[in-house]
């Protein structure tokens, strides 16, 4: 055959394989094909189908090439804007059902039903009193610190939140300063997520406020240094148990015992001084839980997600995750006081004595004749439960805490000097208990007091209660710390990163290290790759002092955040990372140079990015799809 000069075999072959990869790119495309899996339809014949009508295409091409290639250019271009059409189509239904579920307000359906069953279970329970409360415990709360006094408070925290705000406290007095927030103002207050099951009702409230942070001279008030001044973002976390009755006026915030109504006095062991009631258990009023950054602020998953939690239910029904957390939060506390203390007896109540005695080891390779070290203006980002598993002698649970501090050196009179940058910890914190025990409603807030006869954990350096001799550290009645390890990339499951759904298994910030931290594998981080991460950063809501934070981490000796330790973990990353990006409808052109850079630092290919996010966008369509017709 002749062909026409300026068209050769090479050029149309081309040019039937563009229409016929545009042809199958719009047959799989949203389809029905498993995720990561391989279609169950077959072809009957529809192939012999596609090659007759290719071969009937070249054969045009190359008899009537002024009317063939003109019609291939037509189809090229029909189909490109068929595929562009519906990749905006994709990326739209995945955006609505993202912005759906990104934040939950007072407005919403789920947040107004939830509202709805505790007034039917609580008539006299409004949003607007519980809001009101919430501001008089907010202000409360930023006086007490200010004060470094917090015992005008204790009556409405849980054990976790008073013993993060105590041991902050008595760190700074022996230093010789005070915190001060000045000219606090609430701008704003919403509820955002409630939570109800047989254990708790939890109520989640966004708090948006104004201050003016400084440290003050204890003894002579004079400023030391200014940390900040500005706009922030808390969300405060409230639980109570299911059943109680609001009384108007007569609650722990306004100062009533809403057991007896008197006015409410504590003795040591958190109960009224006139009927007994331990009323920081949540038995009896709404008490404060948590105070969670906005950088780490998630809608909780369904808890039933937790890998062992529906089997640990079954053996306990007392069970609950808002204890786990609350204990860890008092373990973490009395971790940091070990250090500042340089003396492992913080803990020993808390922990096995196999913990206990190497960490006082520990603590003795990190002290001269002056000095030692400890972790200076130490800040939990989350806590969060990640693993709970039953064995026949010990059940475990592991417990991601992501916190900050930089490293220090302090002498006995309490001066500190040296060290390096606040950095990132991400670590796990591995609890134990034997396995049968279970879990005491009455107690379950009061995770520093004797699960024996109440008393708080004070006093003495054995792992016994001082005030009925029962064994505190040998889990028996109580989750105690067995270990302590970093938190490594092996964790990132990308299954649990859902838009559609509202849920992350990961934050954006343990992405943004394990993206940092392989990049930063050859040593240097460029101008490009800071702008890429930045841009990342402000997408996810990650402020440039926390991304400085992380930064400032990775370029640390002894760092220890997550990355990629092969390819597997490398594409969860990747897939993670991907899917995170989707939440706002699409990946754009500096999201996708970003990903190509991290992929290029893990020995992954740029076929490997383009692959991933188009089975990760038609994965997340179909969810969207679903979500869709499922309201």
């Amino acid at each position: 055959m002749n062909f026409r000069k300026g068209f050769s075999p090479f050029v149309i072959f081309l040019l039937i394989l563009l229409v016929f990869t545009a042809g199958i790119a719009l047959a799989r495309a949203g389809g029905g094909q498993s995720y990561g899996g391989s279609s169950s339809r077959s072809s009957n014949g529809g192939g012999d189908g596609l090659g007759i009508l290719i071969y009937f295409l070249l054969r045009l091409c190359i008899e009537q090439p002024a009317i063939g290639i003109p019609l291939v250019i037509v189809i090229i271009v029909v189909s490109i804007g068929v595929k562009k059409k519906r990749l905006k189509k994709q990326y739209s239904t995945i955006q609505r059902a993202g912005n759906r579920n990104l934040n939950q307000s007072q407005d919403s359906v789920a947040t107004q039903t939830a509202l709805a069953n505790i007034k039917q279970r609580d008539p006299q329970f409004t949003a607007a009193a519980l809001i009101k409360k919430a501001d008089a415990a907010f202000l409360e709360i930023q006086k007490a610190w200010s004060d470094q006094n917090l015992s005008k408070v204790r009556r409405f925290i849980s054990d976790g939140v008073n013993e993060r705000f105590s041991l902050q406290i008595d760190m700074q007095k022996k230093q010789g300063i005070r915190n001060e927030m000045e000219d606090v103002q609430i701008l704003g207050t919403e509820i955002t997520s409630i939570e109800s099951d047989s254990h708790f009702d939890s109520i989640h409230l966004k708090i948006t406020a104004r201050a003016k942070d400084t440290d003050v001279d204890i003894v002579t008030g004079r400023k030391i240094r200014d940390n900040f001044s500005g706009t922030f973002v808390e969300y405060w976390s409230f639980l109570r148990k299911p059943g109680v009755q609001t009384l108007a006026g007569k609650g722990l915030v306004e100062g009533v015992c809403p057991n007896c109504g008197a006015h409410l006095e504590l003795s040591d062991s958190g109960k009224c001084l006139y009927c007994d009631a331990v009323i920081t258990s949540g038995e009896y009023d709404w008490v404060l839980s948590e105070i969670t950054q906005s950088i780490e602020w998630s809608t909780a998953a369904n808890p039933s997600a937790v890998p062992g939690y529906t089997q640990m239910l079954e053996i306990d029904p007392g069970f609950n995750l808002q204890t786990i957390e609350d204990t860890a939060s008092v373990i973490f506390w009395r971790y940091i006081k070990s250090y500042f203390d340089n003396s492992a007896d913080p803990v020993r109540k808390m922990a096995t004595e196999g913990y206990s005695d190497s960490l006082a080891k520990s603590l003795g390779n990190v002290r001269d004749d002056k000095s030692h070290l400890f972790f200076a203006d130490a800040a939990v980002g989350a806590v969060e439960v990640q693993t709970i598993a039953q064995s026949a002698d010990f059940d475990r649970i592991q417990v991601l805490v992501k916190w900050s501090a930089a490293n220090r050196w302090i002498d006995h009179t309490g001066k500190a000097k040296g060290g390096g940058p606040k950095t990132i910890r991400p670590q796990i914190f591995t609890l134990l208990r034997k396995h049968g025990v279970a879990t005491l409603a009455a107690t379950q807030l009061n995770s520093a007091h004797c699960p024996g006869c109440g008393a708080p954990y004070t006093g003495g350096d054995s792992g016994s209660c001082e005030y009925c001799g029962r064994p505190l550290n040998d889990g028996s009645g109580a989750w105690v710390l067995e270990s302590i390890g970093p938190f490594s990339s092996a964790r990132i499951n990308s299954a649990g990163v859902s838009p559609v759904a509202g849920t992350s298994n990961v934050s954006p910030d343990i992405l943004l290290m394990a993206m940092a931290s392989t990049m930063y594998a050859d040593g240097v981080l460029d101008d490009k790759e800071m702008d890429m991460l930045s841009s990342f950063a402000s997408h996810r809501g990650i402020s440039s002092e926390h991304l400085s934070a992380i930064i400032a981490s990775i370029t640390q000796p002894d760092a220890q955040l997550p990355r990629p330790a092969n390819t597997a973990e490398a594409m969860e990353v990747l897939k993670a990372m991907v899917r995170m990006s989707l939440a706002d409808g699409r990946i754009d052109d500096s999201e996708k140079a970003l990903l190509q850079n991290y992929a290029a630092s893990a020995g992954l290919s740029k076929y490997e990015v383009s692959s991933t996010i188009a089975k990760q966008r038609r994965y997340l369509y179909r969810e969207a799809k679903k979500a869709t017709k499922a309201k």
